[in-house]
């Protein structure tokens, strides 16, 4: 079972040594299916705060924090117009949770994009990846490894990105991502959140 899709491959030992940074940006364009107008925007996004040469993901990581639950509010709130807000906050949530982020790193293999040093990073997203292998794609509120935060950091800042290049266009925004959140947790598919089943 390949848990990157088409984009599967081995993790990388380290991440930042020799890194091409024109072939990882035209990598994450071919997996967003999105051609970036600033590519500094992605580079950045694909810079761990341990790579110092240059500026890190971080105030990417904030936009795309916020530009995820707001697209994710508005899907929401327009495919399911009889649906209380309370069910709607627990679809937005599991679909933007570190888990559910981080499941869409590994499955679309951006991690192997990412520019950094520390060699701790590749151990914990390999633990991680592999535990996904064995669990399948149906855990929504945590497997048996914790999910790295950086997993969800990364997409959450390649989303930013693609939001700030395209000026802030939340509908265009919106129709280049949704492919690369697929599976969307909906109401058919929302499992109970374990404090729920208590």
């Amino acid at each position: 079972m390949s848990i990157a899709g088409d984009h599967d491959a081995e993790m990388p030992e380290s991440s930042a040594a020799g890194t091409d940074v024109d072939a990882c940006i035209s990598a994450v364009e071919e997996i967003l299916n999105y051609k970036f107008t600033n590519r500094k925007l992605l580079e950045d996004a694909l810079t761990h705060p341990s790579y110092t040469e240059s500026p890190s993901y971080q105030r990417l990581e904030f936009v795309g924090d916020a530009v995820l639950g707001l697209a994710f509010a508005n899907f929401f709130y327009l495919a399911y117009p009889m649906v209380d807000q309370g069910i709607l906050s627990l679809l937005r949530s599991a679909n933007i949770s570190t888990e559910n982020l981080a499941r869409v790193a590994v499955r679309h293999g951006l991690y192997r994009y990412v520019r950094h040093n520390t060699a701790a990073l590749d151990l914990k997203v390999q633990e991680f990846a592999l535990a996904v292998q064995e669990e399948g794609e149906t855990t929504v509120y945590g497997g048996a490894v914790k999910a790295p935060k950086v997993l969800a950091d990364i997409v959450e800042s390649v989303v930013a990105a693609v939001y700030v290049d395209c000026e802030f266009d939340l509908k265009y925004l919106w129709q280049v991502i949704r492919g690369l959140l697929e599976p969307i947790i909906t109401l058919e598919s929302l499992p109970l959140q374990p404090v729920t089943m208590l």
